[in-house]
């Protein structure tokens, strides 16, 4: 007898077939969308505490603005135990004003900020110093002719040698200010000399000063960007200061 073939079973073979040529279950491209990139994070408000009581790691000192033929003498700084009747220890800097400007400084980098966000700092230092108020010196009492300031930048704060007539000048990088005028990256925070203090020096007293107004400064691409605490100085002689910590609040723009 002659066995017919199920026509339904060639047609299911050759459909098997196709689908294994097309290489897929049902011959359709599954095309997925586009990943969505996660927000950026919210900058926030937050405060940066630095104590020099407890080490200096990390931190670079150096001075400026000063010409070729009045580089600062006696520039000194380290990690020192403060003198009496102040205790325990400070960042003590140290440096001899040869002209009438010289800017001595530290600078630090920190992190942890958004990165490319802009935010405002507003500062406040505490130091000790021998500096007395009301008393007598050249190029102007030390007392009153010697400013703190605070500063911020996004790059690392570097030492620029200008032209300056017959001669170079050595500036920053950056404008923090000149002695008691205030810069765009760098506030004054008050004057050195401290109330009560005698003029012959021999004495130490801690103090501190600050500033509500802020400085604007972008973090990088890393999330960072620079502090600098220093001193701006027109007393043309030799200022030691013992920097203590600072205290800064920042706050996104």
């Amino acid at each position: 007898m002659f066995k017919q073939t199920p026509v339904f079973s060639v047609l299911a073979i050759a459909g098997l077939l196709s689908l294994a040529a097309c290489g897929g279950s049902d011959g359709i491209a599954v095309v997925l969308p586009p990943p969505v990139a996660a927000p950026p994070p919210t900058p926030v408000a937050s405060t940066i505490s630095v104590d020099f009581t407890k080490g200096i790691d990390g931190w670079t000192a150096g001075v400026a603005d000063y010409a070729d033929d009045s580089e600062p003498t006696e520039a000194a700084s380290g990690w020192s135990k403060l003198p009496p009747p102040v205790q325990g220890m400070g960042y003590f800097l140290i440096s001899h004003n040869n002209s009438d400007d010289v800017f001595t400084y530290t600078k630090h980098q920190v992190g942890g900020f958004v990165p490319g966000a802009k935010y405002k700092l507003t500062f406040e230092m505490r130091y000790a110093t021998s500096a007395a108020l009301g008393c007598f010196g050249v190029g102007g009492a030390r007392g009153e002719s010697i400013y703190l300031v605070g500063a911020a930048v996004m790059d690392e704060p570097k030492l620029v040698k200008q032209v300056s007539g017959n001669s170079h000048r050595y500036r920053l990088n950056f404008d923090h200010g000149d002695q008691a005028v205030s810069g765009a990256q760098g506030k004054v925070l008050g004057l050195l000399g401290v109330e009560g203090l005698d003029c012959g020096g021999n004495e130490f007293a801690a103090a501190s000063r600050k500033s509500d107004e802020p400085v604007t400064v972008q973090a990088d691409k890393d999330g960072k960007f620079w502090l600098v605490l220093g001193t701006d100085s027109a007393f043309e002689g030799t200022n030691a200061i013992y920097l203590l910590g600072a205290k800064v609040d920042v706050k996104p723009l």
